[in-house]
């Protein structure tokens, strides 16, 4: 597709960040005034005599072979071929000039046989309005679409015979010669009579008939059957009308309550003036409703409410399963099992002939309790009555490897009081016991240069001696090294020179790790790198430089660096360098990100 050369201009600009910004990986401003760029540009030159000069390609075969993208601008030497070229649908294209543009204003033209809008291959050329299609021309054929609108058009006014335009249903448009009269009078089935008269009757279904008489007048009939039942389509009678409306009167009525089970649960009753319904009593085989008198129920049944009963509760057989806090005031005998899984509370004497299995809830007991057999306690016993011995009493209680509790006597001298107290007196750990004031003192110094070995404390201390750290070391303020005289004055001050770890990879594939901080390619083929994961290594750089492996310079030997899988660099997941002597520094954000912050 050809542009103008105007409109292609800021294109260009663009086309050229990938020439100027090598060390750039935001906006860029080269020339005059570079510290006042424009928001809107990415890439600004600005000077008052020097210009944006291009690669001059004179053959396309080397470039086009390392399959540029589309929008890719060059200027062509070639010669014949002179000029601004640019990338589009795996081509280049020439942009076009002035001379060979059309310009929307208007074109003067000078040879009607060899300027024209159009095309010169068989391929549609077509004239579009708000994106909509008007005109198609293929192959020398015209094709309108949508309205068509045609002013400027004389009244013929003398002729008899008029000129119709006619589009059947394939589009296609015809000339027809009509009388004028077509035009002017009302017309059915191509009779142009004047005089017209419509009837109805009662035929037997929908039918239109027309009878002619040639000069004088037509009459068109137009037939609707009546609907008796023999008719695929008819028209409704009162009579019938008035049959729909009298049934639809008759409404469904609600009729007494019935004490006679029914197996439907419901009875309706068609033998009256209206249709009637009733509902049914339920017993224990049939559905119904419940009625003021005795009934039998079948199935079980489940009450989210209270249950009421004012004469009585009998249970014959099943029992009875109470989870909640059942109150009892009168007597209550209880012939089977009953299982109690929640509060059970007796007020009087409860004799119980058999075993007592309480699952939850335990048992609080506040009277004297007597237990004449064997007691297992499986859980933790708490004694609330131990009364406490004296002074001279020396026997406690253990629990042996049966779990059985025994007594022993010990000696009182086990049991002297002793306090504890402590200090950081003495150049190393101490532990001094004064027999008479049963005082025991814990010296543990704090560290400095003159002891052997101490505390570190929140104070200000010295350290002497070689100190290594086998895991990680956090520092919250401030760290200086080189010097133990002065204060740091940034996070990190070094007051010599900095080591950091440099790899030469010459391999196809490297996972770079925590170890690493330069990483120097240097192969004739291609290489992928892979970056760990950006979590958890907040503020960790890393960076990547490409160096020549040979003097080929092969742009197809690409180093890939790439980030673990799910994560990103930056908006992608990964980043090439093509060129030698060309180096990237990236930096986690300590979540999912390497960010590229000097390439």
């Amino acid at each position: 597709m050809r542009k103008s050369l105007r409109n292609v201009a800021r294109v260009m600009l663009i086309g050229g960040v990938g020439l100027v910004a090598t060390q750039a990986n935001a906006q860029l401003k080269v020339g005059k005034n570079p510290t006042s760029i424009q928001k809107s540009a990415i890439l600004e030159l600005e000077s008052d005599k020097q210009g944006l000069l291009l690669p001059r390609i004179a053959d396309t075969t080397l470039m086009t072979s390392l399959n540029p993208p589309d929008g890719m601008i060059i200027y062509w030497t070639a010669s014949g071929n002179e000029g601004f070229y640019v990338r589009h649908n795996n081509k280049w294209e020439r942009m076009a000039t002035k001379a060979s543009s059309w310009d929307i204003l208007g074109n003067a033209l000078t040879n009607a046989a060899t300027q024209f809008i159009g095309s010169t291959n068989n391929f549609p050329f077509i004239m579009k309005a708000n994106n909509k299609e008007g005109i198609r021309i293929d192959d020398g054929n015209v094709t309108l679409s949508n309205k068509v609108t045609l002013s400027g058009i004389a009244p013929d006014a003398t002729n008899t015979l008029v000129d119709a335009v006619i589009v059947d249903g394939t589009g296609l448009v015809s000339k027809r010669t009509l009388t004028k009269a077509a035009f002017s009078n009302f017309m059915i089935n191509a009779s142009a009579e004047l005089n017209h008269v419509v009837n109805t009757d009662n035929g037997t279904d929908y039918k239109f008939t027309d009878v002619n008489v040639a000069g004088t007048s037509s009459t068109h009939t137009l037939s609707i059957a009546t609907q008796d039942g023999t008719k695929g389509v008819g028209l409704l009678t009162k009579a019938d009308w008035k049959t729909f409306s009298d049934a639809a009167a008759k409404s469904l009525q609600v009729a007494a309550f019935s004490n006679t089970s029914n197996a439907n649960g419901l009875t309706i009753d068609n033998t009256g003036t209206n249709p009637t319904i009733a509902l049914n009593a339920a017993d224990a085989t049939h559905p119904g409703g419940v009625s003021t008198g005795l009934q039998t129920f079948g199935g079980d049944k489940t009450f989210a409410g209270k249950i009421t009963g004012s004469n009585g509760l009998v249970i014959t057989t099943g029992g009875a399963n109470i989870t909640g806090v059942t109150n009892i005031t009168g007597n209550t005998n209880v012939t089977g099992d009953a299982d109690v899984t929640g509060t059970f509370h007796v007020l009087n004497t409860t004799k119980l002939d058999n075993t007592l299995t309480i699952t939850t809830g335990g048992a609080n007991i506040t009277g004297a309790t007597k237990v004449t057999g064997p007691l297992e306690v499986t859980g933790i016993p708490k004694l609330g009555g131990v009364v406490p011995g004296g002074a001279l009493d020396s026997t406690l209680l253990l629990l042996n490897s049966s779990n059985e509790v025994v007594s022993k006597k010990l000696p009182l001298s086990l049991f002297t009081e002793m306090t504890f107290t402590q200090n950081h007196a003495g150049t190393d750990l101490k532990v001094d016991k004064n027999s008479s004031t049963n005082v025991v003192t814990v010296s543990v110094p704090q560290a400095d240069p003159s002891v052997i070995g101490g505390l570190v404390s929140n104070a200000s201390q010295s350290f002497a001696g070689n100190k290594r750290f086998a895991n990680d070391v956090a520092v919250k303020s401030t760290v200086i090294i080189g010097d133990t005289t002065n204060a740091a004055n940034s996070t990190l001050q070094v007051a010599g020179s900095v080591s950091m770890s440099i790899k030469e990879v010459t391999g196809t594939a490297y996972t770079i790790d925590a170890s690493d901080y330069t990483l120097i390619v240097k192969n004739t083929a291609a290489v992928t790198l892979t970056l760990p994961s950006a979590a958890g290594a907040k503020g960790r750089i890393y960076t990547i430089k490409k160096v020549a492996a040979d003097a080929t310079n092969n742009l197809n030997n690409a180093v890939t660096v790439k980030a673990t899988a799910g994560q990103f660099i930056e908006d992608g997941n990964s980043v090439d360098i093509y060129n030698d002597w060309t180096f990237i520094t990236v930096q986690s954000n300590g979540v999912d990100t390497w960010y590229i912050i000097k390439k």
